[in-house]
């Protein structure tokens, strides 16, 4: 039996060989490099050794060891956002907090939030309305949609007043942590550089909006079903103690950012691709049609959109929002024949994975019924996994799928979309993987 082996990989520091490419097309940038290295891979950026990972079977073992595999280095960065909240905690403080959330995510509690949703959507649509035939920037009518949604089901409040100032500050941030981790120095937040001041401000915009609802409902002392009464109401097991304000806000802003960014941006690439693909979206508005003749509506009916459910899962495999998983290594292992070494920081590509023709026919064509059963029975697990995996698979994932397919199969039943003469769709994978730009279509009422 052969001893392992470091992966192989790309000579030189790419700090100093593609710093250029690394931050105006990473993706490029990826796809070149698994092109020349199909399964695995190491580099240096900087001081640092990356290891982009492509299979199945590596992905899940990576996944699926907690205890070989921590967030990382990377995450440090993402917790100047989100503090302490289930995606950036670590060990026993996040097992806890992830017992105490899952309930809010139960099917019996999902159902409560069809009618929210199916009312947002319904706002949207009639909005529309008033603009008749018109091209329009989709990613932004998302991102309105989703925000007033995440903001109603898990904080029982309307966020419409604050749209714009909150839009443009997760913008902000979301571009500003992407820039950051590309950078070779990395100065301290706390240094009063331009960059610091402008990502602080936009920061306290986020929290005055969280802190504000945190403090109005300690204030009223209403009752509301929603995440924050959940998680102000439980009690430590051993202490009794109760969440602080600042736990609250580390925990609400997580919620509220993955409940709101990413699903926004699968909906905008969800009707781009009703656009460039009609006959798909006929499918859709057909199958709804047949489901709403028995009645409005519900959460077990939405169980009966198959193929919506189906095409809602291609838009996940070809635009993941989560286009990038960070892992590091805490102590040297073996996947397969390579060796890993004790800090090296595993990267996962759902965006690459999605689309290897080994295992997916035709894999840049949208084909919602490749997820038919009989078509996925001999696909590895690991093939697809846009919400990630093992122990920390997103907590938020049905909800997630319950909330688009019923976006979906309402705005498809009432509206036909229309890529204009000329447009070209160009993706920014930042944080999140969206729309660079607007995203403008045309919209005509069915």
């Amino acid at each position: 039996m052969n001893s392992p082996r470091l992966p192989t990989g790309p000579k030189g520091n790419i700090i100093f060989t593609a710093a250029r490419e690394l931050r105006t097309n990473v993706l490029g940038l990826i796809e070149r490099h698994q092109r020349e290295y199909p399964d695995i891979s190491r580099l240096r950026i900087g001081p640092y050794y990356y290891v982009n990972v492509y299979q199945p079977d590596m992905i899940e073992h990576i996944l699926s060891h907690s205890d070989l595999y921590s967030k990382g280095r990377e995450n440090a960065n993402l917790k100047y956002l989100l503090g302490n909240g289930l995606l950036t905690n670590e060990g026993e403080f996040w097992m806890k907090q992830r017992r105490l959330i899952q309930p809010v995510f139960h099917k019996r509690r999902l159902a409560t939030f069809v009618e929210q949703i199916k009312d947002c959507t319904e706002r949207l649509m009639a909005d529309w309305e008033q603009h008749g035939s018109t091209t329009m920037d989709i990613h932004a009518e998302m991102t309105q949609i989703t925000l007033s949604i995440v903001s109603r089901t898990l904080l029982s409040t309307d966020t419409g007043g604050w749209f714009r100032e909150i839009s443009d500050a997760l913008g902000y941030l979301m571009k500003g942590l992407s820039t950051e981790t590309t950078k070779l120095i990395r100065l301290p937040q706390w240094m009063p550089t331009p960059y610091n001041i402008r990502m602080a401000r936009n920061r306290e915009i986020l929290n005055k909006m969280i802190l504000g609802i945190i403090a109005d409902r300690r204030a009223t002392k209403v009752q509301h079903d929603d995440l924050l009464s959940m998680l102000m109401e439980v009690e430590d097991a051993d202490t009794a103690e109760r969440m602080t304000d600042a736990q609250l806000r580390d925990e609400v802003i997580t919620i509220f950012l993955a409940g709101h960014e990413t699903t926004a941006n699968a909906m905008s690439f969800a009707l781009y691709l009703m656009a460039r693909h009609p006959e798909a979206a006929q499918r859709i508005r057909e199958e709804t049609a047949a489901v709403l003749a028995d009645g409005p509506l519900t959460y077990e009916s939405l169980m009966r959109l198959d193929y919506t459910t189906r095409a809602v899962k291609e838009v996940m495999r070809l635009y993941p929002p989560a286009w990038i998983i960070g892992r590091e290594a805490t102590q040297d292992d073996v996947i397969g024949d390579y060796l890993i070494k004790k800090g090296d920081t595993m990267m996962l590509f759902p965006y690459l994975t999605h689309r290897m023709e080994q295992y997916w026919e035709e894999p840049l064509r949208f084909d919602p019924d490749r997820f038919l059963p009989e078509r996925m029975k001999d696909r590895p697990r690991y093939a697809y996994f846009p919400f990630g995996g093992g122990a920390r698979l997103c907590i938020g994932n049905n909800f997630a799928m319950m909330e688009m397919q019923l976006i979906l199969a309402l705005i498809c039943s009432r509206y036909k979309f229309s890529v204009p003469d000329g447009f070209r769709l160009e993706l920014e994978a930042l944080v999140t993987l969206r729309p660079k730009g607007e995203l403008r279509l045309g919209v005509r009422r069915v």
